[in-house]
Formats: C-alpha cells, sequence, structure tokens
C-alpha cells in the first residue's frame, strides 16, 4: 500500500453490504494478474481447476478453525496432518524415526530448521563466537532473514555451475559454523546442489545439514519415479538432519502450508519452545506462529489424496516434457542460454552477449509475461505449470522480439519488479 493510502483510509462509519463490497473488490481487483493465466511463469502452481476447486472447498470446510487447538478441539485436524507428515516422510525415504510439522510456507519452515540447528550446536558442540551458516550464494533469501531473527551469521560462496561449490563450501566452515545448507534446487536455477558431498563436509565438522527443498520436495521424488536422473537430496543421504518442503508449490495445495521434516523424532526438541512462566501454565510451541489455519491442512489433505502419487507423477512428467522443449527452444535463441542443468520445474535464463535482459524482462512484463527477476547474474526464471506448454511459441517469439528491441536501444520501458517479493 502505498503512503498516500495510509494517510488517507479512515475506519468506516457504518457498514456496507456484501453485495456492494463485492463489486468493490472486483472493480479493485481488474489490474491483477490472474494466478492461472498461462502467461503467469512466476509462480503459478497450477494442477487444474478439479484440484483447485477440491482444496477450495476443503479449506472453507475449516474456514473457522485454528489448528493451534487442534488438541483440545479438531483431532479431525491432527488426524489429517499425521497422514500428510506421514506421507511426506515416506516420499522422502525418511527413517521409521522420523518426524514433520506443518508450517506456514518455506520461511517458517528453514527459520525452524535454523533454530534447530542453533540450539543442537549449543548442546553438542562449544561455539566461541556468533554462530554460522554456510550456504551457497543461490540458497535463498529466507535463509539470511531465519538467520537474522535467531543471532546468527550467513556465509554465502559463490557457486560453480549454478550449483553449491563443495570445496568452496568445505573452505568457509569455521569452529563457528553451525550448519550446512544446501537446495534441492536452488529457487534461482532449477539445480540441485551436490547435497551428498555437502553432508559429508557437515559430517567432518559435526554441524546440522538441512536440505531445502521447498521448490523441489514434491517434485523431484516424483521425477526420479518417472525416470529422471536425479541426485540423492533427501534422507538417503545419512546425515541430512532437516528437510524443508512446500505443500503450497509442487505440492499444489492451498496457500500457507509447508513442512519441515526431522530425521529423528528426538531432534523435535531442538524446535520447541517450552515455556511455563505465566498464568496459563505449560506453552510447547514447535513453530513459529501461533494460530494457524485449519483449512491450510485439510487442503494439503485433501489434494494430496485427491492426486495421490499417481496424479502427482502425471503432472511432473507433464511439466518435464514442457520444460525440456523450452530449454531446446531458448538456448536456440542468439543472446540468451539456460542456467545449467535444470532437475525440477524451476529455470533461470541469463544473457551471454552483454544484452541488458532488466530490460528484457521489462518488455516481456509489458507484453504480459511475468516472470522472476535474476541479477546475478542478469535475467530472469521461470517456473512452469502444466499450462504452460500451451505458451511456449508465443514467449519464445515474444522474447526473441523484445531482445531485437533491446539490442536496437529500446530500454525505455519500465522494468519491472525489482526484488523478490515485488
Amino acid at each position: 500500500m502505498g503512503s498516500d493510502n495510509l494517510r488517507n483510509s479512515k475506519f468506516p462509519a457504518k457498514g456496507r453490504p456484501w453485495s456492494e463490497l463485492r463489486e468493490h473488490i472486483e472493480e479493485m481487483r481488474s489490474l491483477d494478474t490472474a494466478w492461472t493465466e498461462p502467461t503467469n511463469l512466476k509462480a503459478s502452481y497450477n494442477a487444474g481447476p478439479d484440484i483447485h476447486e477440491a482444496s477450495w472447498n476443503a479449506y472453507t470446510m475449516y474456514r473457522g478453525d485454528n489448528y493451534l487447538y487442534a488438541n483440545l478441539l479438531y483431532p479431525s485436524l491432527n488426524h489429517m496432518a499425521d497422514e500428510i507428515v506421514g506421507m511426506a516422510l515416506e516420499m522422502l525415504s525418511a527413517p521409521p524415526e522420523g518426524f514433520g510439522t506443518i508450517t506456514s510456507g518455506g520461511t517458517e519452515s528453514i527459520t525452524l530448521a535454523v533454530k534447530s540447528a542453533r540450539d543442537w550446536a549449543c548442546e553438542h558442540r562449544s561455539i566461541p563466537g556468533t554462530p554460522e551458516i554456510v550456504a551457497p550464494f543461490s540458497a535463498h533469501a529466507s535463509l539470511n532473514k531465519a538467520a537474522n531473527l535467531t543471532g546468527l551469521r550467513v556465509i554465502r560462496v559463490p557457486v560453480q555451475d549454478f550449483r553449491a561449490d563443495v570445496s568452496a563450501m568445505e573452505a568457509a566452515v569455521t569452529e563457528n559454523t553451525i550448519m550446512i545448507f544446501g537446495s534441492a534446487p536452488s529457487y534461482p536455477f532449477g539445480c540441485v546442489d551436490p547435497i551428498s558431498e555437502l553432508s559429508e563436509i557437515a559430517q567432518r565438522h559435526n554441524t546440522w545439514m538441512h536440505v531445502d527443498a521447498c521448490v523441489g520436495g514434491f517434485f523431484l521424488p516424483f521425477a526420479r519415479d518417472v525416470g529422471q536422473q536425479i541426485p540423492d537430496f533427501d534422507f538417503r543421504v545419512p546425515q541430512v538432519k532437516s528437510i524443508s518442503a512446500d505443500l503450497h508449490k509442487y505440492g499444489y495445495t492451498a496457500r500457507g502450508a509447508s513442512l519441515l521434516l526431522l530425521r529423528d523424532e528426538s531432534l523435535l526438541e531442538y524446535q520447541t519452545l517450552k515455556f511455563d512462566e505465566w498464568p496459563m501454565g505449560p506453552f510447547n510451541a514447535s513453530t513459529v506462529t501461533g494460530s494457524r489455519p485449519g483449512g491450510a491442512v485439510a487442503s494439503a489433505w485433501t489434494v494430496m489424496n485427491a492426486l495421490g502419487a499417481e496424479g502427482y507423477r502425471e503432472l511432473v512428467q507433464t511439466i518435464i516434457d514442457i520444460r525440456d522443449k523450452l530449454i531446446d527452444r531458448l538456448n536456440d535463441i542468439p543472446g540468451v542460454h539456460v542456467c545449467g542443468q535444470p532437475e525440477a520445474g524451476v529455470i533461470g535464463v541469463v544473457g551471454d552477449d552483454g544484452t541488458d535482459m532488466a530490460a528484457v524482462r521489462g518488455l516481456l512484463a509489458e507484453r504480459g509475461w511475468r516472470t522472476g527477476s535474476l541479477f546475478e547474474p542478469q535475467g530472469f526464471n521461470i517456473l512452469l505449470n502444466k499450462y504452460h506448454g500451451e505458451i511456449l511459441n508465443d514467449f519464445t517469439g515474444t522474447l526473441q522480439e523484445v531482445l531485437q528491441l533491446v539490442r536496437e536501444g529500446d530500454h525505455s520501458v519500465d522494468q519491472g519488479e525489482d526484488s523478490y517479493g515485488g
């Protein structure tokens, strides 16, 4: 909201009927990008209208229910949550003692992992200075948010071929290192870091190993099932202590749902805040948020059961086919290339001849194509869904057109959002 709107907004003296408010909302939304539009290449995890309808119907069934009070008031939510976590642990090859928590999103999942690693290190290690996390430069920005909240430092290490540089990561480890962080895949480029090798670093230095699979947790296992060569990234790697995986990305559930999964339930003690010095007695919090929408849990359970493993495999195969076709076409366009060899539904596109890719991205946005921003290297990224096969010709044709305009000096257009959340 702009500052003028903040200053001019006043609390209404009287209420207004829903019919009038709905009309006002529809007017305000007239300039919004519909999340289902195939031209939305930024963050549209769309499994189709049937799945969306089932997800929304389940969400609204629990629209007034607070998952915080599931133990006391809503046992059905606990039942669904247990099944969601159990399915995810199986999907990510967890041992029998694995455990998991439903969170509000990837940022909360990563924050809880960082908090757990810090508290685990305090018990098992001697940390002489400020605790540090060693991560590749491509790690999601929410890692720094988590570190800021928990009093840690993040040491970002340059990547090699768009993946974590194992040797450089190990060289960055100090006596203050309490976590090694890897992505499966990285959000900017869609490439899976060498998790097995990073985990060996964690083992040698007695640190926590976390895998950020927020964008790949519900994609990579099914990609492996359909024959893709996916490097080990999950609990198959013995040193991995925690994995974050978003339900509301390629899990296709309603917004507000992610998972933090632990190799062993005994690690939950480092995630949990226990407190009883207040009038209401014991307070045991295993999440950052307090109140949590029951609808997000119901949606996740519904979607996972509506799709089943077969449905996820079909969606993943469709996206892989689209991705491979798009990569071939992009690599045939002079002046741009795809970052590395992406394994999931995310690809990064950068310039290779000095082309102003920020201007390219701005001209794409002017023509209705919404992409994510890349700054180092300069370019854009794309998150694919099953409907993007319909637009490959139009998109690559438009990209060639705007590349030519930029080479001819057309930089006048607004270059679009300049931040991840913009």
